[in-house]
């Protein structure tokens, strides 16, 4: 298969545990830029987030929000596939706030969080008291449940009674931490990556997917060439074509040149 385009995850994929992108990582994955394949990250962050954690230089695009928007990074331009409607918001808050620890609505720019108080330094994560602080449409929801064990069945009862909404349940790498997250119908990684496919004219079998974790498994079934970490979720591995290292031992960068032809390397 003559790939085109290489995808990747954020957290635990791209990023080692401590946060960063190795130099190693970041060197490579310019190279296989130049050399003409197109780089998109795949990322639940705002577009604020990203640039903190990542070298934007390194990709074409950035999926953000889960795949609420298409980031250009080379025109500095935002394409928005979706938002979910505020009443919808405020009816799903009213029924579950009781049994929240914590809810984050997140917009393009802004991570408003609810309940528990983050009093954190960034400028894009606000703690909110009412949900009328919010003048931003709003893409994202995460919930975190005060009883972790009945998160299968607070997702039922969204996905049976919120029809305009796609609610999935959230598990990093690396945790046992369970929650769910909540973003405009018909919208997730693989849906954004497939339009992004279609503006770029690039089928979802010319793509190569990395990921670890729950949010990664839409995209693993549907791309030509699906890669677990080797710090994935045990899920993620299952659905996964192959396994590579770990995201703390440059994993993408490892099976790249291990799969690409090493003659244009």
């Amino acid at each position: 298969m003559n790939y085109k385009l290489i995808a990747m995850d954020f957290d635990g994929t791209l990023l080692n545990d401590d946060k960063n992108v190795s130099k190693v990582t970041k060197e490579r994955l310019k190279l296989y830029k130049d050399l003409g394949y197109l780089i998109v990250g795949v990322t639940a962050r705002i577009l604020n987030s990203a640039k903190k954690s990542v070298p934007l230089d390194i990709f074409n695009y950035i999926i953000l929000n889960n795949g609420a928007s298409i980031y250009n990074v080379d025109t500095n331009s935002m394409n928005y596939i979706g938002y979910i409607a505020f009443d919808e918001i405020q009816k799903i808050t009213k029924e579950f706030e009781q049994l929240c620890t914590q809810i984050d609505y997140i917009t393009e720019n802004t991570y408003y969080t609810y309940i528990k108080k983050q009093n954190s330094n960034y400028d894009f994560i606000k703690d909110i008291n009412d949900l009328d602080e919010i003048d931003e449409q709003i893409v994202r929801m995460n919930m975190f449940f005060k009883d972790r064990d009945n998160i299968n069945t607070y997702y039922e009862l969204i996905k049976s009674k919120y029809k305009n909404v796609n609610c999935f349940i959230m598990q990093d790498s690396g945790s046992d931490n369970k929650w769910l997250v909540l973003n405009p119908k018909n919208v997730n990684k693989a849906s954004t990556l497939e339009k992004l496919g279609n503006i770029e004219n690039i089928k979802l079998d010319e793509m190569i997917y990395f990921g670890d974790g729950l949010n990664d498994l839409e995209v693993m079934k549907k791309v030509g060439l699906s890669v677990a970490m080797g710090n994935a979720l045990d899920e993620v591995k299952k659905q996964a074509t192959c396994i590579t290292k770990t995201n703390n031992e440059d994993g993408i960068v490892k099976f790249l040149d291990m799969k690409l032809n090493k003659e244009k390397i």
